[in-house]
């Protein structure tokens, strides 16, 4: 058997859950911070790294090393979707690709652990006396989590990226305007439901 692979081996035993900490307008999700922090130091207390490149047809090349020198490389096609901020798509594009890259070399999935607490379905009351089920309680309003590093560097650069500067003054009276904040947009955008609506304004209304 291979170093790297009794390297695997201990490095399966002993990672930890990938949970879906970020949450987008789908859904909770792991983003690549959440991948990273998880995998990285298991891998090192094994004698892996990880590593993500890409080549000259803009794959996505991400290699598995082990300290005996051994390797293993996956190559995944970068898919970016046809939006109206090339580079906004293609910065999207990359976050995505390396989450599942990362995941897929390591057979790993990042989902969420129930710990088999999983809820019991209701139980359906017998012919002749089924009874009004009871109202539900109200749900609070889900939190508007904080952005992560990566996705604040993401779509400050989207903003940087647009050259006309009337489209700039827009985007950011409408920021301004939905959120009610004063001074610089880009020292306001903190928030999931700001990069969201970044995303949104900037595939509805190109320049």
């Amino acid at each position: 058997m291979s170093e790297l692979t009794k390297a695997l081996c201990a490095f399966h035993q002993q990672v930890g859950t990938i949970h879906k900490d970020a949450k987008a307008q789908y859904g909770a999700y792991a983003d690549l911070a959440g991948v990273l922090s998880t995998v990285l130091p298991v891998l090192s207390k094994n004698g892996l790294s990880i590593s993500q490149t890409f080549d000259a047809d803009r794959n996505l090349i991400t290699t598995l090393s082990h300290v005996s020198g051994e390797t293993q490389v996956s190559t995944l096609p970068m898919i970016v979707p046809q939006g109206r901020n090339e580079l906004h798509s293609w910065g999207a594009s990359v976050t995505y690709m390396r989450r599942y890259g990362i995941c897929s070399i390591l057979c790993l999935v990042a989902d969420i652990d129930t710990d088999g607490n999983v809820e019991e379905p209701a139980s359906v009351p017998s012919a002749g006396h089924s009874k009004p089920a009871p109202k539900a309680a109200a749900k609070p309003a889900p939190a508007d989590p904080d952005l992560t590093a990566e996705q604040r560097e993401e779509v400050t650069m989207a903003i940087k990226a647009i050259e006309n500067k009337d489209y700039v003054v827009k985007f950011c009276k409408a920021f301004a305007a939905r959120f009610k904040v004063t001074g610089k947009v880009s020292d306001n955008i903190t928030k999931q439901s700001h990069y969201d609506f970044v995303q949104e304004y900037l595939s509805a209304n190109a320049p």
